[in-house]
C-alpha cells in the first residue's frame, strides 16, 4: 500500500469537512512518482519542476525512480545531486512535506534554497541525516543522528532511523519572515525540530526570503536514500506586498552654503512584508574621454601588502574579494561617469621556507572580474558587469586590467568591484593593505569555501586595518554638474504589513552656483509586483548665497573620507565647528595640531566650518566612511 503522509490526511479532512476551506490551500506541486516508469531518469524524464544542480537533465547527477516495497520512488546515490524548482516564492505561508528512507548504515542530505544559482546558490536550511556536521569542512557519519543548520550552525539534532520512512514537515511564513523543521519518527508522533528567522541564511547570515528551490544530495561515498512523497503547498491564499509615498516629487528651494531636508513617508498597504533599497540617481553626465581611477590608494601613500591565505586545505578553494565604493566617496569625482573595467594586483607564486614556489592559481581556472550593484544589508546586490580571463590572461609584473563588453552607468547606487579566483591547494591567496593610512576602511567583503557563501567583512577575520585597495575601477566621462548634493538618512527598509516609515532626504547647497537648478531622482528597488522600480523626482534651486565663505582661504583636509581622524592643514585656525549633514552642530573643536578626531562619529557627512584667528571662515566637506 502506497504511504500517505501527512498532510494528504490534512487534505482529506479539509474536503470532507470543511469545503469552504478548501479555497484557502493551493497544492503547488504533488509528486508520488507512481506515474514514473522504473529506471526512469527523475528530471531527464520527469515533471518540470525537477533539475539537477548542474541545470543537466539526464545525466549522472540527475537520480532514477526505482520500485520499493510495492511503490514507486526516487533512488538517490553518491553523484546524484537532485534540484526541485519552488519558483522563488516570497509571499504566502507554505509547507513542503516529503518521506526519506535511508538504508542501514547509509547517509542522506537535504536542504533548501534561498537562491539556486549552481555554486553560487543561497543556503537557507541544511539538514544531514545519521551525520554530525561542523558546518565546514569536517562531516561524520553518526548513525541515528543528524546535524541541523537553519538560522545558525548546528542548531538542531534529528533522531534519525534507518530502514524505515521517515517524515518531514518545513513550514515558511514569508510574511511573518519564520520557519519551522517538523520531523516524524516512524509509528510516533510530529515534533518541532526548530524554528528561525526565515530570512537568514542557514549559518545566520542575513539573506533574503525567496523559496526558490531544495536540494537533495548524497553528501558521502557511501550516501544513498529514497524519496517519496513530496508536495508543496501554499496555504490561506497568496498575498503580496504593495507601498504608498507620500510624495510624487520633491522641489526644494535653498540659498547657497546651506543645509535643508525634506521627508518621504513611505506605507506597506499590503499582505506581505515590504522591501526596498534606495539610493539618490543623478543621471549621466557628458560622454568624454576623460578618465579616472578610483582606489583605496591615496596618492603619495604607501601601503604594507598583506595576503589572505590557507595553507591547510587539501583541495583547491573558489572565493571572491569585493570593495565597496559608496555613493558618498565617488559623488565627487566620477558621479554620471561610466565604469569602463577594473584592476587587481595578482602574486603568481607563494614562496615556502624551503624556497619552494608554489602556484596560487588552482592551474586551467578562470579568473572573472565583477561589477555589483547595490544590495541589501551592506552586500553586493545584482552582477552589473563580469569579465572572464584565464590564468594565461593574468599579468605577474605589475596590475591586470579587463575592460568590460558593456561599461556600467554610474548615477548614485554604492557600487562593488570584484575578484573572483580559484586558489591551489595550500597556498590560496589574495592581495590585501595592511596600513590603516591607506585603506579607507569601506566594507570590504570576502566569500570563500564554495560559490554559496554570502559575502561576509574581511575585517571580521583580518583586522581593522585590512582593506582592498589592490582593487580599481577605471571610469570614463563628464560626471554631473555638482556631485553628490543629497543623501538619504536610511537606504533600505524591510516593513510588516500595515507599517509607516519616514525617509529623510537631506540636501546640501555647498559647492553649488546661485541660480543654477540641480535634477535627481530618489530612486526604490522594492519587492512590490509591478513596481520593481520606482522613481521620484527631486529638483533643487540655488536661490543664492546664504554663509560667507572666504574662497582664498581654503584648506586640505586629510584623509577624506576618514574612518578616525583627519589632519586640517593651514595656519593661524582659531577652532573647527563641526555639523553634520542635517545642519546640526556636533562638536566645536580648538586642536594646537590640528587634528580632528571622527572615529566616534557615525557614517555620513559633516561640514568643517574651519574659522581662522582673523574671524574668517571657509566651509569644508568630510566624509566618515568606517
Amino acid at each position: 500500500m502506497k504511504k500517505v503522509s501527512l498532510l494528504m490526511f490534512a487534505l482529506m479532512f479539509i474536503c470532507l469537512g470543511n469545503i469552504k476551506a478548501q479555497d484557502d490551500v493551493a497544492v503547488l506541486i504533488s509528486d508520488d512518482f507512481e506515474s514514473y516508469t522504473v529506471d526512469q531518469k527523475i528530471a531527464g524524464d520527469g515533471e518540470s519542476w525537477w533539475t539537477t544542480w548542474s541545470n543537466k537533465p539526464g545525466t549522472a547527477e540527475d537520480g532514477v525512480v526505482v520500485e520499493l516495497e510495492g511503490n514507486k520512488c526516487a533512488h538517490l546515490t553518491y553523484g546524484i545531486d537532485q534540484v526541485l524548482l519552488l519558483g522563488d516564492e516570497q509571499s504566502g505561508v507554505y509547507d513542503l512535506e516529503f518521506d526519506i528512507l535511508v538504508p542501514e548504515g547509509k547517509t542522506g542530505y537535504f536542504n533548501i534554497l534561498h537562491d539556486f544559482k549552481g555554486a553560487n546558490s543561497n543556503w537557507a536550511m541544511q539538514a544531514y541525516l545519521h551525520i554530525t556536521s561542523d558546518g565546514g569542512n569536517t562531516d561524520h557519519e553518526n548513525p541515528g543522528h543528524g546535524t541541523v543548520h537553519a538560522g545558525g550552525n548546528s542548531v538542531a539534532d534529528v533522531e534519525c532511523v534507518y530502514g524505515d520512512w521517515m517524515h518531514f514537515r518545513l513550514h515558511v511564513d514569508t510574511d511573518a519572515d519564520t520557519a519551522q523543521y517538523f520531523y516524524t519518527a516512524p509509528g510516533k508522533e510530529e515534533v518541532l525540530v526548530h524554528g528561525w528567522k526565515w530570512s537568514l541564511d542557514s549559518f545566520g547570515q542575513q539573506s533574503n526570503r525567496k523559496l526558490a528551490a531544495m536540494n537533495f544530495f548524497p553528501p558521502m561515498e557511501d550516501s544513498e536514500f529514497y524519496l517519496d512523497n513530496f508536495s508543496f503547498t501554499r496555504i490561506g491564499g497568496e498575498t503580496a506586498p504593495d507601498m504608498t509615498f507620500s510624495q510624487e516629487s520633491l522641489n526644494v528651494e535653498m540659498p547657497k552654503d546651506d543645509i535643508s531636508s525634506v521627508e518621504i513617508n513611505i506605507e506597506n498597504t499590503g499582505s506581505s512584508i515590504a522591501e526596498y533599497e534606495a539610493w539618490i540617481d543623478y543621471g549621466m553626465g557628458e560622454n568624454s574621454t576623460k578618465k579616472e581611477v578610483i582606489t583605496y590608494t591615496q596618492e603619495g601613500s604607501e601601503a604594507n601588502a598583506n595576503l589572505i591565505t590557507w595553507t591547510d586545505t587539501l583541495s583547491s578553494i573558489n572565493f571572491e574579494m569585493a570593495a565597496l565604493y559608496p555613493a558618498t566617496a565617488y559623488g565627487a569625482s566620477v558621479m554620471g561617469t561610466k565604469i569602463t573595467g577594473v584592476g587587481f594586483f595578482f602574486m603568481k607564486y607563494i614562496i615556502q621556507a624551503t624556497g619552494e614556489e608554489l602556484p596560487t592559481f588552482e592551474p586551467g581556472s578562470d579568473v572573472i572580474f565583477r561589477i555589483y550593484g547595490q544590495g541589501s544589508n551592506g552586500t553586493p546586490g545584482k552582477v552589473l558587469a563580469e569579465k572572464t580571463i584565464k590564468p594565461e590572461q593574468v599579468s605577474w609584473d605589475g596590475y591586470t586590467f579587463v575592460e568590460f563588453d558593456e561599461p556600467v552607468e554610474l548615477t548614485g547606487f554604492d557600487v562593488y568591484a570584484a575578484v573572483e579566483v580559484t586558489g591551489a591547494p595550500q597556498t590560496t591567496l589574495m592581495n590585501l593593505d595592511a596600513n590603516e593610512n591607506a585603506a579607507f576602511g569601506y566594507s570590504d567583503l570576502i566569500r570563500y569555501g564554495g560559490g554559496g557563501d554570502i559575502f561576509s567583512s574581511i575585517n571580521e577575520g583580518m583586522g581593522s586595518t585590512s582593506g582592498s585597495w589592490y582593487i580599481y575601477m577605471v571610469c570614463q566621462g563628464e560626471p554631473v554638474a555638482g556631485g553628490a548634493w543629497a543623501e538619504l538618512d536610511k537606504t533600505k527598509g524591510i516593513m510588516p504589513v500595515g507599517s509607516t516609515e519616514t525617509l529623510t532626504v537631506d540636501v546640501t547647497t555647498f559647492g553649488l552656483k546661485d541660480g543654477e537648478t540641480y535634477e535627481a531622482n530618489v530612486h526604490f528597488v522594492t519587492n512590490v509586483p509591478e513596481k520593481e522600480t520606482i522613481d521620484i523626482p527631486l529638483s533643487l534651486f540655488v536661490s543664492g548665497d546664504n554663509v560667507e565663505e572666504i574662497l582664498s582661504n581654503t584648506y586640505n583636509i586629510y584623509p577624506n573620507p576618514t574612518s578616525a581622524s583627519v589632519t586640517v592643514e593651514g595656519d593661524n585656525i582659531d577652532y573647527i565647528a563641526i555639523y553634520n549633514s542635517v545642519g546640526q552642530l556636533v562638536n566645536v573643536v580648538k586642536t594646537q595640531d590640528n587634528i580632528v578626531d571622527m572615529s566616534a562619529c557615525e557614517n555620513g557627512v559633516y561640514y568643517f566650518n574651519v574659522v581662522d584667528n582673523a574671524g574668517q571662515n571657509s566651509i569644508q566637506r568630510v566624509v566618515v566612511a568606517k
